[in-house]
């Protein structure tokens, strides 16, 4: 609305002049002890926040909306808001009302966004809260993910930004290009990116000579870092981030989006959830740090062979030492979120309670780096010398900050008695003042004789001493006449007055102090971040390294040899979250792969009968032994992978107007077109979403390439039995098929994966299990014996096999006997001689004709 004809108060005028600033933003206005918000800010917070809509001059004509939040409990409104994916600025009284002249001087004091939360309230322990900023050139995508709560920086490239926006699932997105379809907030940015200008600012930020400081060789990777930077300064957040890692394909085993999703490896495709993933089964962390690292090792396991050594010989050493293990972890229960309290630090936002956060979570590295030297596990007790014990940091905080802090550092309370003498005389004045006028009063009366002189105070005089004139002739030197009244005298003392001026000065000046005090302690706090975050990454990491012996404890996992073959062999696997998911005992299964002759693996079978447990099991081993973790086997050696590919299940992006089909074929061409021979494949019934030809003609050419021209290891499941010929015409693929129990009128699936073929769908008997009513089932038995007995496929496509005539009560008519087939089904094949079945076949050629 605008108010430029409309008459204004002065702090309402302010209000618009600061929000014509931020007109992205839902304004928190501070009104005394409360944020207000006004117009269309106003209309819409009360509807996403539940509080009550009001207005302001409500006689006017048009009276303004505005709805409003106490200041000292604002976060979880402002948490709502941003959940919501609103940007809130925050605009504070710059100045004392009590002392301002005219109108409170207010301003802007900081921006929070979807993707700049910081607090520890408001973020998901587990969660990363990435901000995604990317530079677009030519051919590629340069991409910076920044965790503003933790001060973690990742950087990568590729030409398809849309994977990582999957994979990484940032709150924000921000670029040089606008991104149309983009379900998450983003913006185009137009900061100017000339060379100069970014090495400079990002030299400025990391407090490095050069951009090869930071391994930023390659000017491209600098740019949106820098964006990066550029953003937080708009928004007022002054925060340090940690130097870049690089994402790279050489250090890791690359997953996509497609790979992390289907294989439910951080959250499920059922409802988003961590609920029966790879991450909750092997979640046993104390610490959100643990955590966080837990699931980035989840997305990026390691190809670093000393590495993942490393990690088994820590989880090894745990496993053999169970009371240490638990002593440990009961140890890093007692540790908070240092690393974002660590960015709170560099922010300038952390209060006294993260200070005490600290001191509490550092308190126990002591006796943690004494459990580690103390066993006799040499790898332990190397972790252990890497540790700080951080005393300095913990006898600052513990000297000067109380146990239980306000959790604002505005309003007194925080410094500890005995740390700073002009605080402790202040706390001591304000907290005793009668005592200390009575004390005076009681020491003039002793000093002058007068036994009912009395210790007074009005406003205008303040304190003063009154004295009856029957006393009068007492009254010393020293006295300063200020009054006199009809019955009595009212005087000072220099004591008196520099009592009285202590008194006042500890009301307005105690918190101030208070306030100044703690922000000198701050800051030396946050002069050691850096070892504050090494500490914070050592935890993180000795966290997970006992929630995957814990993990490997709990589910009788066995360590796995990781090496640089191209083998990847596993006796007796179990798919690790579905083995705890189910009452029913696990059939493991064996599987051998390498990129010689058995490098594709066609696995036929039943639908419900174990073929995609097996294929997600295969993935979920390797991607856990590259993590360094232990596996559900009996014993496995994998080689290194460099990708793991899967295309499993049906996933329509109707959004994007693509189909099943669509997507099949996109997520199958980005394989062939990125796998290599050092690639795990995992390809579930392609072809399955167009007609049976085109699909069959689609998945045998696809399994041809794969063998002949990739040699990737693959294990390919399909219902495409024709497939299994490839096996005698390719080198390095085998058939393998789910073991079957047929009794009586049942089938039962033995879940064990023997090699063969399949020679039957088992289709409607699957049916039957998923619960169709009898009548349905009868009648697809009939339909299917009709259908055999004619030599037709549903599509009217002949059929090799030819079955047992039955005779059904309702033959069903979907295709015309042909006198030609009568013809054929009277030939003995065994008597006639050439010359009769040239005879033959040009009869039936003229009855074609004829028909």
């Amino acid at each position: 609305m605008s108010k430029k004809n409309v008459k204004l108060t002065p702090m309402m005028k302010q209000y618009y002049e600061i929000k014509e600033q931020y007109p992205d933003c839902i304004l928190f206005f501070r009104m005394g002890d409360f944020y207000e918000m006004f117009e269309d800010d106003a209309i819409e917070a009360s509807k996403i926040l539940g509080i009550a809509l009001t207005s302001r001059n409500k006689n006017d004509e048009n009276p303004i909306p505005m709805c409003g939040i106490p200041y000292h409990s604002y976060q979880s409104y402002l948490d709502k808001l941003i959940s919501a994916g609103k940007k809130v600025a925050i605009c504070e009284q710059l100045e004392d009302p009590a002392t301002a002249k005219g109108i409170v001087k207010r301003g802007v004091i900081r921006v929070v966004t979807p993707a700049t939360v910081i607090e520890e309230e408001s973020i998901k322990s587990a969660d990363y809260n990435f901000l995604l900023s990317f530079y677009k050139d030519k051919d590629n995508y340069y991409v910076a993910l920044v965790d503003t709560s933790t001060g973690d920086l990742f950087i990568t490239f590729g030409n398809n930004l849309e994977n990582l926006i999957e994979k990484w699932s940032p709150k924000e997105i921000i670029g040089n290009e606008l991104l149309n379809n983009s379900k998450i907030n983003s913006q185009k940015v137009n900061y100017s990116v000339f060379e100069k200008t970014v090495e400079s600012t990002l030299c400025d930020h990391f407090k490095v000579g050069s951009l090869t400081s930071l391994g930023l060789d390659n000017i491209k990777f600098a740019i949106p870092i820098y964006f990066a930077i550029k953003y937080f300064d708009e928004l007022l957040l002054d925060v340090t981030i940690k130097p870049p890692v690089l994402l790279t394909v050489e250090d890791e085993l690359y997953l996509d989006s497609v790979a992390v999703n289907t294989l439910e490896l951080v959250k499920n495709q059922r409802d988003g959830s961590v609920k029966n993933t790879l991450f909750e089964l092997l979640n046993f962390c104390k610490t959100a740090m643990g955590e966080r690292l837990l699931k980035l090792s989840i997305l990026r396991p390691s190809k670093n062979l000393q590495l993942i050594r490393w990690r088994q010989d820590i989880i090894e050493a745990f496993i053999f030492n169970q009371e240490l293990k638990s002593k440990l972890q009961e140890l890093l229960s007692k540790v908070y979120d240092l690393e974002r309290i660590a960015s709170r630090l560099t922010a300038k936002r952390s209060n006294a309670r993260d200070l005490i956060w600290i001191k509490n979570s550092i308190e126990i590295l002591p006796a943690l780096k004494e459990a580690l030297l103390s066993s006799n596990h040499p790898v332990l007790k190397d972790f252990g010398e890497q540790f700080d014990t951080l005393e300095d940091i913990f006898n600052l905080i513990d000297k000067s900050i109380v146990d239980d802090p306000p959790f604002l550092i505005t309003s007194g309370g925080l410094i500890k008695k005995g740390f700073n003498n002009l605080i402790d005389e202040f706390r001591e004045i304000k907290e005793n003042s009668t005592i200390l006028l009575a004390k005076l009063e009681q020491k003039e009366r002793e000093k002058t004789g007068i036994t009912n002189l009395k210790v007074k105070y009005n406003k205008v005089f303040g304190y003063y001493i009154e004295v009856s004139k029957s006393h009068l002739s007492k009254v010393p030197p020293y006295f300063i006449r200020k009054q006199t009244l009809v019955n009595a005298e009212r005087f000072i003392t220099d004591e008196l007055k520099e009592l009285e001026i202590k008194i006042m000065e500890a009301d307005t000046r105690l918190n101030e102090l208070e306030y100044e005090q703690f922000l000198k302690i701050r800051e030396t706090v946050e002069q050691n971040v850096a070892r504050l975050r090494n500490q914070a990454s050592l935890i993180a990491n000795l966290d997970m390294l006992l929630s995957l012996a814990h993990s490997a404890v709990k589910y009788n996992y066995v360590r796995p040899v990781v090496d640089e073959t191209d083998e990847l062999k596993i006796i007796e696997g179990r798919h690790p979250v579905i083995e705890q998911r189910t009452d029913e005992p696990f059939v493991p299964n064996d599987i051998f792969l390498n990129t010689d002759k058995n490098r594709l693996l066609i696995i036929t079978g039943p639908n419900m009968a174990g073929k995609s447990t097996y294929l997600r099991m295969t993935a979920l081993i390797t991607i856990m032994a590259h993590m360094g973790s232990f596996i559900p086997a009996k014993e496995a050696k994998i080689g290194l992978v460099d990708r793991i590919f899967t295309r499993i299940g049906a996933s329509d992006n109707l959004a994007k107007g693509e189909s099943t089909f669509m997507v099949e074929m996109v997520e199958t061409a980005n394989i062939l077109g990125n796998a290599s021979s050092n690639s795990l494949i995992i390809l579930d019934e392609i072809g399955r979403g167009t007609s049976t030809f085109d699909g069959l003609s689609i998945a045998w050419a696809v399994a041809e390439y794969i063998a002949k021209n990739l040699k990737a290891k693959t294990l390919f499941a399909t219902h495409y039995h024709e497939l299994t010929d490839i096996a005698l015409t390719t080198d390095g693929v085998k058939n393998y098929t789910i073991d079957v129990k047929e009794w009586k009128d049942e089938i039962i699936f033995l879940r064990k994966i023997i090699p063969g073929s399949a020679d039957r769908s088992y289709g409607i008997h699957v049916a039957k299990l998923a619960g169709l009513p009898e009548e349905v089932v009868n009648r697809s038995n009939e339909i299917l014996k009709q259908l055999e007995k004619n030599e037709f496929s549903i599509d009217g496509l002949p059929k090799i096999a030819k079955r047992e005539e039955i005779i059904i009560k309702e033959p069903i008519l979907i295709f015309e006997e042909s006198p030609v087939i009568e013809e054929l089904r009277k030939i003995d094949i065994n008597s006639i001689t050439p010359l009769e079945a040239l005879n033959i076949l040009n009869k039936l050629k003229e009855m074609l004709d004829e028909s």
